[in-house]
């Protein structure tokens, strides 16, 4: 029982929870356990119900999830350095002096101190009657400290009768600490957002979005990146880096033995590099990480009373199958090098990102060989003088004999908020002719390079990016992919031998999720790329705003046998033509003659066979009907002795592989195919035509035999494009219902 002798103000329970009291003075006459009185008091005390002022600073703000416990000194004073709006704790109990039963609590500032009381019985030893509570108290400051220790709060002790036992004074410098970065995107780094080390996909999504630095602006005489240094490469470098702050507010300077830290998880060490970014540009040239692969760890000045300093981070690498993309950037603040609280905040890395044919064309690239002069000028006329796009011709010098640009590159870009995107060409590992071009001709300002290889493992023909495309964007089921899918081919996945794409390629694929990887099956073919049996060309306005364009013996043998029965048996086909450029044999032979070909024709059973395990994998995964695919005549002749049944059958094309086409627009650059000419015409070209310019395409045929076909490959193999990027941005996806 508590006997009240004179009141201001009062509302005391004694249980579990010991509450709030503004001006009182009170006689304890009995109690079962403890008693409190508060002489004096100005320190606003309210019940403690366990809800936490950590949740003032926003979700999310900080990584401190519990409460920090201080320690008080009998008759004597402790201090600490504690975070504005967070609570700390003070156990009672433990330096109560022996006899007290009655607290006391004094305070000089009206408002600016909540405390608030709580009995945290003890259980498990013995009857709880005998064992006594402890009693802790939870202190909140409102407002931060203008000076050292300018917070103050006094534990008063008293025994049953009201004398004085001692007290212990807490004195607390009050800060504000946060690590910021710009979590919705608009390009102002916000303080304290709620959203700062957390994502959400979508249009109302959130999170800090942060650009791989992979491109070059200084003179590209080293072929390094800007990520391959610790530099800022000058103000265009910084274009390419995000923004992180580090704002303050308390006294000017942090009381001994304080100090701050800036750090990243040892995972992330190597994915992300952090410059202190000043005023003084010529003086940031010459700084190097602060946080990077060689220090994952630094101490940073407290810039005191509304202080600030910002940092430029850069992404040192793409998502890959040990790097999710996102990062986490530390800031703790220690006391004697113990850690008491931290920040946190997180950046997702941009992922590169493919660009399939429906995109609008910048730049076809192609090699000059000396051998294929004549085909460069037509291709020449076609790029430039028809389509109106520049045509990049790569010397001998810089391809070294390699003709195959395709194989060498793919083209594609990275984008972040706020920021134009950037060009990205990823370098395949075929370490051919060709493997400096991307370095030597594309690397450069804003315009990146990445490439994956390993040493453990001998690049195969499948690692050639001819391998390697994507579908324009679908919609299937529910789902929608409006940056399309990544399509590479392999070996059968219940084939126990076969040649497949490199694991770090493949994996680099799979990590950037949002062109979620179909895979094919495109071992069956000699060169085993899938472009020689698929393509996609624009139809805009139609169900999907493309077809897709299947290599198909069926249709080729189709065309044949009309020409059979309609009496053209004997036309010659591949008229003028070598079988070989060095052989001085004719290939040609008649409709009639190539039909005779059985074992041709049953080797072409199985690849038709082959083809269509991919239309359906095509179908299902891209959301297709009939009706948006286009089958164009191609056959396809078994390079290996039949004889030979332990090798699998590997098809190379019998003639130029039509669907192996150069699409700017509705301009298409076909392969000149030299089939039965027919009243002045190929038979075959008059069924692309037939097939294509009724959708709004423009078919051109290009003679590429002796350059590109004999050699394995067609107009496609032999050129790259740069496209537009999508308008569609990648953080607006929904990829948890793309991955579903």
């Amino acid at each position: 029982m508590i006997k009240i002798t004179s009141i201001i103000t009062i509302t005391i329970t004694i249980s579990s929870i010991i509450c709030s009291v503004t001006f009182i003075q009170a006689e304890v006459i009995q109690a079962s356990r403890i008693g409190v009185s508060f002489q004096n008091s100005r320190v606003t005390l309210s019940p403690m119900e366990g809800t936490s002022y950590l949740s003032e600073r926003g979700p999310g703000a900080s990584r401190n999830e519990g409460v920090r416990t201080i320690n008080l000194i009998l008759n004597d004073v402790a201090s600490a350095v504690v975070i504005v709006k967070t609570e700390i704790c003070v156990r009672i109990s433990s330096v109560a002096p022996e006899g007290a039963v009655r607290y006391g609590l004094v305070s000089d500032l009206d408002g600016d101190i909540t405390v608030k009381f709580r009995e945290e019985s003890v259980s498990g030893y013995g009857s709880e009657e005998d064992v006594a509570p402890v009693v802790v108290a939870y202190v909140h400051v409102a407002t931060v400290s203008r000076q050292e220790n300018d917070k103050r709060v006094e534990f008063l002790f008293y025994n049953v009768d009201g004398e004085d036992l001692g007290k212990a004074d807490l004195h607390l410098t009050c800060v504000d600490i946060s690590l910021d970065v710009d979590a919705d995107r608009d390009g102002i780094v916000e303080k304290n957002s709620p959203h700062k080390n957390s994502w959400k996909w979508g249009r109302d999504g959130y999170g800090a979005v942060l650009l791989v630095n992979s491109d070059c602006e200084t003179a590209n005489e080293t072929e390094m990146r800007d990520t391959d240094d610790e530099l800022v490469n000058g103000p265009l470098d910084l274009l390419d880096m995000g923004r992180m702050m580090l704002r303050t507010d308390g006294p000017e300077q942090l009381p001994e033995g304080y100090s701050m830290q800036l750090y990243v998880d040892d995972k992330f060490a190597d994915y992300v590099g952090v410059f202190y970014l000043t005023a003084d540009t010529e003086a940031m040239m010459k700084n190097k990480h602060v946080i990077g692969p060689r220090q994952r760890a630094a101490e940073v000045l407290y810039p005191g009373m509304g202080g600030e300093v910002e940092f430029a981070v850069e992404g040192l690498s793409f998502p890959d199958r040990y790097f999710e993309g996102f990062l986490h950037i530390h800031l703790a603040l220690f006391k004697d090098d113990v850690p008491i609280y931290e920040d946190m905040v997180q950046f997702r890395v941009a992922p590169w990102i493919m660009t399939p044919n429906t995109l609008e064309a910048e730049i076809v690239y192609v090699c000059d060989t000396r051998d294929n002069k004549h085909f460069v000028e037509k291709l020449r006329g076609f790029v430039e003088g028809l389509s109106g796009i520049q045509l990049v011709v790569c010397g001998l010098d810089g391809n070294r004999g390699d003709r195959w640009m395709q194989d060498e590159i793919e083209l594609g870009y990275t984008e972040v908020p706020q920021r134009q995107p950037m060009a990205v060409v990823l370098d395949s590992p075929r370490e051919r002719g060709l493997c400096k071009f991307s370095q030597r001709q594309c690397l450069g300002p804003d315009f990146g390079y990445a490439t994956r290889n390993t040493s453990r493992h001998k690049a195969n023909s499948l690692d050639s990016f001819g391998n390697l495309e994507v579908s324009p964007p679908v919609k299937l089921n529910g789902k929608d992919f409006p940056l399309g899918r990544i399509l590479i081919g392999n070996a059968l996945t219940s084939s126990l031998k076969g040649r497949r794409m490199m694991r770090v390629v493949n994996r680099f694929l799979y990590a950037q999720k949002v062109q979620p990887v179909i895979e094919l099956f495109s071992d069956w073919l000699n060169v085993g790329h899938i472009d020689e049996f698929m393509t996609f060309v624009p139809v805009p306005g139609s169900r999907q705003g493309f077809r897709l364009c299947l290599a198909s013996p069926n249709k080729a043998y189709g065309i044949l046998e009309k020409l059979q029965t309609d009496g053209h048996g004997d036309v010659v086909m591949f008229e003028g033509k070598r079988a070989s450029r060095r052989s001085k044999q004719m290939k040609q032979e008649t409709v009639s003659e190539l039909l005779a070909n059985q074992t041709l024709r049953a080797e072409n059973k199985k690849f038709q066979a082959y083809i269509d395990f991919n239309r359906d994998i095509l179908k299902r995964e891209l959301g297709l009907e009939e009706g948006d695919i286009v089958d164009i005549p191609e056959i396809f002749i078994n390079e290996l002795d039949p004889k030979n049944e332990t090798i699998e059958p590997q098809a190379t094309s019998y003639f130029p592989d039509m669907v192996n086409m150069l699409v700017l627009g509705k301009n298409l650059a076909i392969p000149k195919p030299f089939g039965p000419v027919i009243d002045g015409e190929c038979a075959f070209e008059r069924y692309v035509r037939s097939a294509l310019e009724p959708l709004g395409l423009s078919c051109y045929f290009l003679d590429d035999w002796y350059t590109y076909h004999l050699q394995g490959g067609e107009v496609h193999c032999g050129t790259n494009t740069k496209r537009k990027p999508f308008s569609v941005k990648w953080w607006d996806l929904d990829l948890p219902r793309m991955c579903q």
